[in-house]
């Protein structure tokens, strides 16, 4: 079955597995092609931009992901975990005469949110998405790091900072896809290695400068084993202390990178998949940056996962569900739902659920069954309206569609859908979408000089307000990050944290697939290289034989 989606135009394919998947969820078929429904589950999630405001329970001001100017109740994350207030106490009737996102939406202005989906942990209040950190700032979807600063999905790591997609590390700094390193700086792919500085696809190794796809070695400099002596002195002469000395690293480090060779997808240990950064999983297509996957369809950033279509963010030991955004662990039979966690079963358009089973339209219960807009019914009562619920929202042009646009508590810009799918303001205003205003007090300009080698940076440093050099926004450098990049010798960021991240995500490619041609054997190959990138990118067979 083909289809034109109804928001962009663009044709998609409905196959004979996918229809089979739509009839065990009780689903009608989607409107939208994947990319459109990925930008809206997309558009409802907010990482990294934080502000502060008042607690609406206890008054107190806190960090939190929603701005003063939301018309949410929002309560520090403390008091949202505790039994302070009932989220039963908002519940309401629901009325099938008018449209059911209108009245959800009446209800999420009922039902406080919390500030920060933060839990477990200690002196890091500066982190959204994040588990048990421990003296960490600006650090979002992160679990378990320790004294760690500005990244983003990073876990495990330990007196390390800007990364993205990295696990456990420790004093690794600018590094993408960097896993179990110690000392690994600007560097990407890399894995059980130390000591590296502008490396790509490394494995095992220790002491290498300028050097991609080696395995085992060490004091290499440009693919070349040097003797210590001589490594040592060009390690000296590249002054990675000062800022220039780093700019002049770079420009090396991608002339040399253009010429190496690449794999065309980054797939491993997977059967019949298709995808990038995709690990151990069968039959899971259009995946990426996911391991553990069987039998789904159109999922990011997940993992642990069995016949599940259209979900992004965290899966875990989930099954049978569909269009899902930041849900996790044992969700059985959910759908059209997203922050929702911890054994949900059978839950349909709810919002901030945990454990709960049999209910339709909910935000914030724990441990209920059988309520519809957090109100209670008996089992055949819940049935009965749920039934004529669905058929009522079928007739509006409802069921079967995630959250539309209005429900999301965020302007386009604030949320993770900016990243993937970028809009100008203009354009977003123009698709519906809503736009969060810059605040012009924190894009005043810069009247301090950064030394340009860290070693001449003094402490009082701490007390500037810096600008960016991209976008013009004020950061500051804490004590704690000062400290750092003396120990790990690196120079000051010129840059805030949100473009430092756009940078290190450039690095890896775009969740597309495209089809080219193997460039030593002409064989045919889907890969997330385009066509016109100039890199060789090599099928599974001749990248083993030059890299292996």
């Amino acid at each position: 079955m083909n289809r034109d989606c109804k928001k962009c135009g663009t044709p998609f394919e409905i196959t004979d597995e996918d229809l089979k998947f739509y009839e065990k969820v009780e689903s009608p078929t989607p409107t939208r092609c994947p990319d459109c429904r990925r930008q809206r589950r997309l558009a409802i999630r907010n990482d990294v931009s934080l502000y502060q405001r008042k607690c609406d329970h206890s008054g107190k001001i806190m960090i939190s992901m929603f701005s003063p100017d939301k018309p949410y109740k929002v309560y520090h994350p403390d008091v949202w975990w505790s039994d302070k207030w009932d989220p039963m106490d908002h519940g309401q009737d629901f009325d099938l005469k008018r449209p059911f996102f209108e009245q959800f939406k009446e209800l999420q202005l009922k039902v406080p949110r919390m500030g920060l989906n933060s839990i477990g942990n200690i002196n890091s209040e500066y982190a959204n998405y994040a588990f048990r950190n421990k003296s960490s700032y600006l650090v979002f979807t992160a679990d378990f790091n320790e004294d760690c600063y500005y990244s983003r999905f990073a876990d495990s790591n330990v007196h390390s900072c800007d990364m993205a997609f990295s696990w456990n590390n420790t004093f690794c700094y600018e590094t993408v896809d960097v896993y179990g390193c110690n000392a690994a700086h600007y560097s990407q792919k890399c894995y059980n290695s130390s000591n590296l500085n502008f490396c790509y696809n490394m494995r095992g190794c220790h002491n290498c400068i300028f050097c991609a796809n080696l395995s085992n070695k060490n004091h290499h400099i440009l693919n070349k084993r040097v003797e210590k002596e001589e490594y040592d002195k060009f390690l000296e002469n590249l002054q990675l202390t000062s800022s220039k000395g780093v700019e002049r690293a770079w420009f090396k480090y991608k002339d040399f990178l253009q010429f190496q060779p690449r794999k065309y997808l980054e797939v491993v240990q997977c059967e019949e998949c298709l995808g990038d950064y995709l690990k151990s999983s069968k039959n899971a297509q259009h995946c990426f940056d996911c391991f553990d996957l069987y039998d789904t369809k159109y999922i990011t950033h997940c993992h642990k996962l069995q016949d599940c279509y259209d979900w992004d963010f965290v899966g875990v030991d989930s099954s049978l569900c569909y269009e899902m955004s930041s849900c996790a662990h044992n969700l059985f039979n959910c759908k059209f739902s997203m922050n929702c966690w911890d054994g949900n079963k059978n839950l349909t358009y709810c919002d901030l659920c945990l454990g709960n089973e049999d209910l339709f339209g909910c935000i914030a219960l724990r441990k209920k069954k059988h309520c519809i807009l957090n109100k209670q019914y008996s089992p055949e009562e819940y049935e009965s309206l749920k039934e004529k619920i669905i058929a009522h929202m079928k007739e509006t042009g409802e069921y079967g569609e995630f959250f539309p646009i209005e429900i999301s508590p965020w302007g386009y810009n604030e949320t993770v859908a900016q990243e993937y799918y970028p809009l100008t303001k203009e354009s977003a205003l123009a698709k519906g979408y809503k736009w969060q205003d810059k605040d012009e007090r924190e894009y005043q300009k810069q009247s301090y000089e950064i030394p340009e080698d860290i070693k001449d940076v003094p402490n009082k440093i701490t007390k500037e307000i810096l600008a960016c050099t991209c976008c013009g926004k004020n950061y500051k450098i804490t004590e704690q990050e000062l400290r750092h990049y003396k120990k790990i010798g690196v120079p000051i960021p010129r840059k805030c944290f949100n473009c430092r991240h756009a940078d290190r995500i450039a690095l890896r490619n775009k969740r597309k697939i495209f089809d080219r041609k193997c460039s030593k054997c002409n064989t045919d190959i889907k890969t997330s290289y385009a066509g016109n990138r100039p890199e060789p990118v090599l099928c599974e067979e001749c990248y083993l034989k030059e890299v292996f």
